[in-house]
């Protein structure tokens, strides 16, 4: 994982109400992708519901409007519960055909945690996708397909098979993100029939996991590591213990504090009596993250989890390791991070141990010769000092046939072939590693899933011997642009993966889900010049005060296959100016030769000049934490100890520019901005020498992240904008609409559920008002009250981004980890 490699806005809560036993199973299918939705008893009658075109529209019942009301308070699995029942619930307008899957399959996202079946030929094996469910190959890697409901929780954290055939997925990812969000889960589910269908098995408040372990001698007594929701207290965390097939999980290890819960949890393979876990502390807000604290620590159970010890330094051979800069080792220590076990199944004696500072440098790697009953120090240093992200990583994997040869995760996948005394890099497989399993049906043969997807080796992992899997349809797209002259141009920015094209300079798109790339490290906004496809931006994950962008043109859309690419310059704003991980890139909608980028400020090009000593001008308050500055002074607790994530907060995160009050060969004068400080902002001279802006709808609009701002094309004084602050703890959904450029407001979120809205997309000539969330894509037609659900079948993860064609007759949406779809909304 580098520094460029984690996500937007954070905190997406899904979380199922339940208890911790007695829980009622429901079973869903992913044989087949359909919506069908349980039947849900309850006493609210969610607005629009089985409601004509023509009949009236009815106001949002009262216990909606409370918690849509409810507003930094603590979440509940009860309040979150109703959210996913309210979007359930609302009905499915004209557009009730299935999205369709546009692509792409040739890339590959963040895969989680494996698992394998033997029992097949060849080995059966699943991945457990970051946002993206459960996918299954069955010709050893090579091609991989969905084994997971569409319409459950995709947001995975970790998976195992039991020897009974049972498998296991907890949902919620527990590696945290250095610039923006880690999506959570509703709970545990299994499967018995290798992923037909899938069973709500409890644990619905948990948030996230970090491992599942099923005993090997015992397919029935299952282990797992309940994370915790990084922002908010959810109710069951620690370490989970299951003795019963399913229905009565058993706190075995409590954390200490409300924001630890437990990450890592290994069972020894001769005596399944002998138990090693990890708890890990770890918290965020809008702006700061803390990845440890004196709730971290390991513990041991030799009595099969009835009791429990704290492992200390009392219990280090020697002293600690010399590349631990606190030198606390184990103890109890505000600089204790996250803790990665792994048993040698060929020698259950031999266990190793690695384990983070707070901020993410490698803090220790340890051996045992008495299955963890003592340790000592490793003769060398698997991770980095000075690469601080190790919360994201933290796993350790021995080959089952050579208790010496393992392997470490982390940017690099590390490899050690003499029991952790030097270490070397596997090169091959795409960068930031989370998962490895080895085949027992063909020795040698191991799999390892990264932030690229999945790789295979039949050499034992050894360097430069991995494979790319051929087919992997899923993707974690944050934005998407569609050219507004041929609406099979599409391109996108992708977690750790670039920005990505469905076309080739000098050759029109032909197979959609085979993209290539254009701009490298993490994917973030993209843009097709609107009156030119030929002409296409893309900006990565900045290093504040530099901001990494490219604008690259194409000669011909077929014929020559030459293109020109330059490189943005920085705009000449402070050295402390911040700058958030999705940083946008705008296009002045009157004159895409202009290009707009914020950080503390917003910065306008000179006219088709985005490299040089003249190419930008800054259009606001430069200076960071001036109260004059468009987001303002930060919090003392919103600014983020983190050295390698410094100065990602605080910062514009959308520009609005309004299209009449431009020219085709001068910009807008007219700008809407907005904060991560949840400040809307407003400047009607742009392009005079000093540019004044107003704060709009102060003590009426939520003080909270704004994810989108879309000015009418056809009206400066018609604004729509959107709001959350889910690291906050805040539930509601916000989307807000003024007729008078900013002056009075109005809420129409109306019956949205209250879920995260990422982006809103205004079509003007059709009057059609688009919004991704959590739970999908709606629509809000011809100025009326309530929201429809936009079409069926699309996976249950977030949307991140809407757009259309240039006609508004399809629709398309980029989902955060199944990839884009598109949907034709007019014949």
């Amino acid at each position: 994982m580098k520094k460029s490699a984690k996500l937007l806005r954070l905190g997406i809560f899904f979380v199922a109400a339940g208890t911790v036993a007695g829980v009622t199973p429901a079973v869903v299918s992913s044989s087949h992708a359909s919506h069908d939705r349980a039947t849900v008893q309850d006493k609210e009658k969610v607005a629009g519901e089985d409601q004509g075109e023509e009949e009236e529209e009815e106001e949002a019942p009262v216990d909606y409007l409370g918690i849509k009301a409810q507003s930094g308070q603590p979440m509940s699995a009860g309040l979150i519960t109703l959210a996913r029942r309210q979007a359930e619930r609302i009905a499915t307008g004209d557009a009730s055909k299935p999205w369709q899957f546009v692509g792409g399959t040739n890339i590959g996202g963040r895969v989680i945690d494996m698992a394998i079946d033997p029992t097949t030929s060849p080995s059966t094996v699943y991945a457990a996708v970051s946002s993206g469910g459960v996918m299954k190959s069955t010709d050893g890697g090579v091609n991989w397909k969905p084994a997971y409901p569409t319409n459950a929780q995709q947001a995975m954290g970790a998976m195992a098979r039991g020897s009974d055939g049972t498998l296991w997925a907890g949902t919620g990812e527990a590696n945290p993100s250095g610039g923006g969000d880690t999506f959570m889960g509703d709970g545990i589910y299994k499967s018995s029939d290798g992923g037909d269908s899938w069973q709500q098995a409890g644990l619905q408040d948990s948030g996230a996991f970090g491992r599942i372990a099923v005993n090997p001698k015992d397919a029935s007594d299952v282990w797992a590591a309940a994370t915790g929701s990084l922002s908010w207290s959810s109710g069951q965390r620690g370490l989970y213990h299951l003795t019963n097939g399913g229905k009565d999980w058993k706190l075995s290890l409590a954390p200490t504090n409300k924001t630890t819960g437990a990450i890592d949890v290994a069972i020894d393979p001769a005596n399944p009596k002998i138990i090693l876990a990890s708890l890990w502390d770890r918290s965020r807000n809008d702006g700061a993250f803390m990845y440890g604290g004196t709730g971290s620590g390991l513990y041991r159970s030799t009595d099969g989890g009835a009791t429990w010890t704290r492992q200390d330094n009392s219990t280090i051979n020697g002293p600690v390791c010399s590349w631990d800069q606190t030198k606390s080792g184990l103890n109890t220590d505000a600089d204790l991070g996250r803790i990665g076990i792994a048993f040698a199944p060929s020698d259950p004696n031999r266990v190793y141990i690695q384990f983070a500072g707070a901020n993410g440098p490698d803090k220790g790697f340890y051996v045992s010769n008495d299955a963890g009953k003592t340790w000592t120090c490793g003769g060398g240093e698997p991770g980095s000092v000075t690469g601080g992200y190790e919360w994201v990583f933290g796993r350790l994997w021995v080959d089952p046939a050579d208790e010496n040869h393992l392997f470490s995760a982390d940017v690099s996948l590390k490899e050690s072939s003499n029991g952790g005394n030097s270490w070397s890099n596997s090169s091959g497989p795409h960068s930031d590693h989370h998962a490895m399993v080895w085949d027992p049906n063909e020795p040698g043969k191991v799999y390892n899933g990264d932030d690229g997807g999945v790789y295979y080796s039949t050499q034992n992992g050894a360097t430069r011997t991995w494979t790319k899997a051929k087919v992997e349809p899923w993707i974690q797209s944050y934005h998407l642009a569609v050219s507004q002259q041929d609406s099979s141009r599409l391109a996108s920015g992708l977690q750790d993966n670039g920005s990505v094209r469905t076309w080739t300079p000098g050759a029109e798109p032909t197979d959609l889900t085979q993209v290539n790339s254009y701009g490298g490290g993490d994917g973030h906004w993209v843009q097709i010049d609107p009156n030119n496809q030929l002409v296409y931006y893309a900006c990565s994950q900045p290093s504040p005060p530099r901001i990494s962008c490219q604008r690259t043109v194409d000669d011909a859309a077929t014929g020559s296959t030459s293109s020109t690419r330059t490189s943005f310059s920085s705009p000449a704003w402070p050295s402390d100016t911040r700058i958030t991980t999705d940083m946008p890139i705008v296009l002045d909608p009157a004159d895409p030769e202009y290009v707009y980028v914020a950080g503390t400020s917003i910065a306008r090009s000179a006219k088709g000049a985005v490299n040089g000593t003249d190419a930008w001008k800054l259009i606001s308050p430069a200076t960071p934490d001036s109260p004059e500055s468009l987001p303002g002074k930060i919090p003392a607790n919103e600014v983020n100890p983190d050295l390698y994530y410094a100065n990602e907060y605080g910062a514009v995160t959308q520009i609005a520019p309004a299209k009449t009050t431009g020219t085709s060969t001068s910009p807008s004068s007219t700008i809407y901005a907005g904060t991560d400080t949840g400040k809307v902002w407003k400047s009607t001279n742009a392009n005079s020498d000093n540019p004044t802006w107003t704060q709009l709808g102060k003590g009426v609009l939520p003080q909270r992240w704004v994810t989108s701002l879309v000015a009418d094309p056809t009206n400066a004084d018609h604004v729509y904008a959107s709001f959350s602050s889910y690291r906050e703890g805040d539930l509601a959904a916000n989307v807000w609409e003024s007729n008078d450029g900013g002056a009075t407001w109005t809420n129409i979120s109306g019956n949205l559920p209250n879920a995260p809205v990422w982006m809103v997309t205004y079509d003007q000539a059709h009057n059609q008002l688009y919004v991704g969330t959590d739970y999908g894509v709606f629509n809000l037609k011809n100025g009326k009250k309530n929201w429809e659900r936009l079409g069926s079948q699309l996976p249950n993860c977030p949307v991140l981004d809407v757009k259309l064609s240039a006609d508004g007759g399809t629709v398309f949406a980029a989902t955060f980890g199944r990839g884009v779809y598109q949907l034709h909304v007019k014949d």
